[in-house]
Parts: structure tokens; sequence; C-alpha cells
């Protein structure tokens, strides 16, 4: 079994319907569920976390929980948390019992966030995600080191780096796999192994410069602590070879210097631990 641990869907903007206001889609095209299964299925992927669209209003999680409900052994929901929406925090304390929500997922790559961030405005995040034992990812393209602090502090908190610490080409690249690999000491840490045709900066199908990375990742955390992600629809958007190739990476040129076993892992057993969505 394959377990997508990031996946965007959206239906057509409609006045029943509407996206955020001047919001533009990864794609041309609606992706409503229907569209995204049979994707998967082409792709051989079995389920997938979907993660709202940018299209959403205020990254609501509603189209992906009608997903999920209509389609429960094929999607969950790794809903948005805005800190900018009041009700997002009286939320807070029963994320988890929202229908179809698995995990929750806060951007930290606009300025209005790191100030939160620096001013401690996310504890009360943090506190919450350990009282329902509930899974968080924090998307920074400018890697994970600022996690360092709160993982010290709330050492139980089940914390993802998400999008492989955005460890794209350039400068920067080797400090944020630095950054990642130094939270490898906190047990509950785990890398969504996403993105990463995006990451790359080399061609499909076999995306050769993302291997030396996953093979220094895999050694620090071990395949028990990798989760692989497609991150369609972004992928798709941007030209970046077909979904079955994104699984590729890891099911089939990964498999190349891992075991089978750690294979599997990367492609279904860390996702379902760590969201607890067991294959019926």
């Amino acid at each position: 079994m394959i377990t997508d641990a990031q996946v965007h869907i959206w239906n057509a903007n409609t006045p029943a319907d509407p996206w955020e206001a001047g919001a533009k889609g990864h794609l041309p095209d609606p992706m409503p569920a229907e569209r995204m299964l049979k994707l998967m299925d082409e792709a051989g992927i079995d389920r997938a976390v979907i993660s709202p669209a940018n299209v959403a209003p205020n990254r609501s999680p509603a189209c992906g929980q009608a997903a999920a409900a209509k389609y429960p052994k094929r999607f969950r929901v790794m809903a948005w948390f805005v800190p900018t929406l009041p009700e997002q925090f009286k939320v807070l304390p029963r994320w988890i019992e929202q229908p179809g929500v698995c995990s929750l997922r806060l951007s930290m790559n606009e300025p209005e966030h790191q100030k939160l961030f620096a001013e401690g405005a996310f504890e009360p995040v943090w506190k919450a995600c350990i009282d329902q034992d509930m899974a968080v990812a924090v998307w920074t393209r400018d890697g994970p080191a600022l996690m360092e602090p709160v993982l010290q502090k709330y050492p139980n908190l089940r914390f993802i780096v998400d999008h492989f610490a955005w460890a794209v080409p350039g400068d920067k690249r080797e400090a944020k796999m630095q950054a990642m690999i130094a939270l490898a000491r906190f047990a509950n840490v785990t890398v969504k192994v996403s993105s990463l045709p995006l990451v790359s900066g080399s061609a499909a199908p076999e995306y050769e410069d993302l291997h030396p990375l996953i093979k220094r990742v895999h050694a620090a955390y071990g395949a028990e602590r990798l989760m692989w992600a497609s991150d369609q629809t972004q992928t798709m958007g941007k030209s970046r070879g077909t979904y079955a190739e994104n699984a590729d990476i890891i099911r089939k040129y990964a498999a190349a210097y891992l075991p089978a076993a750690d294979i599997q892992k990367m492609m279904h057993d860390t996702a379902s631990r760590v969201f607890k969505w067991p294959a019926a």
C-alpha cells in the first residue's frame, strides 16, 4: 500500500463554493476529489492526506473534509491553522475532532506569522498538539532550524519537517540539510520527504541530485521517521514530472540503495502511524 502524505484538491470557483478573493489555483482547471482519485489510481497511489489548497477561503478544510467523508478509505485532511483568525484558537483544543482531520499544518513563510512565532503566540498550538497527541507540520522555505527551541521545550511534540526542509539547490541547501539532520536527535520529529521534484535541480525521472540528500536524511532518521508525499498539484502546475515519476523517486530509484522494508515504511507505514490512519 502507498499513502501520499500530501496532495491538494479544490472545486470550481462558483457562487455556491467561492475561492479566496484573488486566488489562483496550481492548475487552470479544478482538481475535485474524483479527478485526484483518477490520477492516484493511474500512479498506483492508494490513499492521500489532503492539505487544503490556496484557493480555499482562509485555507478552509471543507473541500478536503467532504472528500474524506465521501471516500474515507482514500482521503484524510491535514487542516491548516491560520493564526490571524481568532476562531482558530477556539477550535484548537478540539482540532483532531474535526471530521476527517488527522493533523495540523501551519506556515511560517509570512512575516506576520514569523512575528507571532517570535512573540510566543504559537505556544497554544504546541500545547494543543501535545494534549491531542497530534502531529504538526511547519512549512517554511527557510528550513526548520527555528523549531529547535520549541522541540527542546516540548520533547513530546510530534513535529513534521515539511517539504524536505525545502533544500532546493543554491547557497542555503547545505544549511537546511544540516538543520534538518540536527533535528533527528529529537525522537518525535518526522521528515515529510515531499515536493521532491520542486526541491530537485535535476531532470525527471531520476532527479539524481536528490539521492545523496535522501541517503543522508535516511542515515540520520531511519525510514521509520520518513514519509513520502507528492505535493500534487504543485508539481503538476510547475511541469516537474508526472505523478508516477514523483512516486518513483522513492519506490524505484531509492529502492536501488535502500532495503525494500525501508521503502515500504517511507511510502506507507510512517504516514499510517503519524496520521493514525491504519490500513483498512
